[in-house]
């Protein structure tokens, strides 16, 4: 009974995201600015984990890319979502804790201190990025491109890539610690 009504649930979250999705795309400011987040799971079957991400691949506008394991023991999986709506990443975060709780209802009790799981309102940065801007200028189209980007010559961003790299292995480095 339960699957029965997670499907009803989840094909209505599929038109409702649908239409949201089609309806900013007329918009001015249609609030299309990808990010990607880091998603601790509750979920902990290998069942349960292929309809959630499943359900995140079926809802417009959102896209599961992986899972990660957890660097230690005793911390979650942590599934990797696109969302191309992606403004307000405690917002998203917030939305994919609710759909895993229709999933699973018994994890509703589980915290690991992101929106939706709990009393978390704030999301730390280590939980989502945006790729358009950690990707760096020699990635990104020229119609993306920033004003204050100074386009690079292909020997220069040679040069910035592995910089750009290691700054970024940094950052992971301090925020394991």
């Amino acid at each position: 009974m339960h699957a029965v009504a997670y499907a009803l649930w989840l094909i209505k979250e599929i038109f409702v995201a649908g239409f949201t999705l089609a309806m900013s795309a007329f918009k001015p400011d249609n609030e299309y600015h990808p990010v990607i987040i880091r998603y601790p799971l509750r979920v902990t079957s290998a069942w349960e984990i292929f309809w959630f991400t499943s359900s995140i691949t079926a809802t417009p506008g959102t896209l599961s890319l992986g899972l990660r394991e957890p660097p230690r023991k005793g911390l979650p999986r942590i599934v990797l979502v696109q969302a191309v709506q992606g403004s307000d990443p405690a917002a998203i975060v917030a939305d994919l804790a609710d759909m895993e709780e229709h999933l699973a209802p018994r994890v509703k009790s589980i915290d690991y201190g992101v929106p939706g799981q709990g009393d978390t309102t704030e999301l730390d940065e280590a939980f989502y990025e945006f790729p358009l801007d950690t990707l760096g200028r020699y990635m990104r189209s020229p119609d993306l491109a920033r004003a204050e980007d100074t386009p690079l010559s292909e020997s220069q961003a040679d040069v910035e890539k592995p910089k750009h790299l290691a700054r970024k292995i940094q950052r992971r480095k301090e925020t394991d610690r």
